[in-house]
């Protein structure tokens, strides 16, 4: 979650809406054959181990050699599950970061649909660029998950293509999804059936374990699709926002692109945020792989039957 923007979104998170999917739709095929296998092909274990190396480094910082370390790891465990992985450089003030980018490459004939499952790598401490900020909730849970559910992703063929993105400089300002989103071509955005944004996915802020869905107006159906899913497949308490801001999710939708964040509930009230106080033991693995279910059956229902209409 962008740095500057914390504050802003502690204060005013009365933005949520409900009445647009107080009636969501149902999702066709949401039980569609082997979906119940692949859910519980998510593991604590390997989430844990994600979770555990990428919350390492003192600092996540985008221009910082922790940082460096954690995309690494990440970039070598993508390419060990078999997707293609590419890098590339972005500017972070008056430095350079980066992006990745792990793709998978459907079976279905040309133009086949792209979904996409994004997080920012990188953390921040307010306080100051060098000082510790292990970013265990903010974003290591959000940046694990996406290797989660790479790894899960990976165990199938699919129809369309997978596209898995960790980004860097999101706590500088969006920068690295804003870098991407200006990259993309004509014919890239019409296959782009889904972007799910993970942020802060880890931290247990409510007596029910719960999930925030924000999004905009080109993601109202890709919202409905979520909150069916999470009805089907978990005990989540869901709310929704229909004021998307301060993760990679808002250049994707001020680009008209139907992407979502999901983000734990009643995220203001996780005060360690970018602080040496976000560390491991603040993060409930248990939400986090609930959140993840919610996601793989969304990111399925794509990935099978949803091929792009350019």
């Amino acid at each position: 979650m962008i740095e500057h923007e914390r504050t802003c979104r502690r204060s005013s998170r009365g933005r949520i809406d409900l009445s647009s999917l107080e009636h969501p739709p149902t999702v066709q095929g949401a039980r569609h054959p082997g979906l119940a296998t692949l859910v519980e092909t998510l593991s604590p274990d390997h989430y844990e181990r994600y979770l555990t190396t990428i919350a390492a480094p003192i600092t996540r910082h985008s221009l910082s050699p922790g940082f460096a370390t954690a995309m690494a790891f990440a970039a070598a465990e993508l390419d060990g599950l078999g997707y293609t992985v590419t890098r590339s450089p972005i500017a972070v003030g008056d430095g350079q970061s980066e992006n990745l980018f792990a793709h998978r490459t459907g079976t279905g004939a040309a133009p086949r649909g792209l979904v996409a499952v994004t997080a920012h790598l990188d953390s921040v401490n307010q306080e100051g660029r060098s000082l510790p900020a292990p970013g265990a909730d903010d974003n290591a849970s959000g940046s694990a998950g996406v290797l989660e559910l790479g790894r899960v992703l990976a165990g199938r063929a699919w129809s369309n293509d997978v596209l898995l993105v960790l980004f860097g400089g999101e706590e500088q300002g969006l920068l690295g999804s804003i870098d991407y989103v200006e990259s993309l071509d004509t014919e890239t955005r019409a296959r782009l059936s889904a972007i799910i944004n993970m942020d802060m996915i880890g931290r247990k802020n409510t007596a029910r374990p719960g999930v925030m869905i924000e999004g905009g107006p080109t993601s109202t159906d890709l919202m409905a699709e979520l909150v069916a899913a999470a009805g089907t497949w978990t005990e989540l308490s869901v709310t929704t926002s229909m004021n998307p801001f301060a993760s990679d999710h808002v250049p994707f939708i001020d680009a008209g692109l139907p992407a979502v964040l999901t983000i734990e509930a009643d995220d203001r009230a996780n005060t360690d945020v970018h602080t040496a106080g976000d560390v491991l033991d603040t993060v409930d693995a248990s939400l986090a792989l609930e959140i993840l279910t919610m996601n793989l059956a969304v990111l399925a229902e794509h990935l099978e039957n949803r091929p792009s209409t350019p």
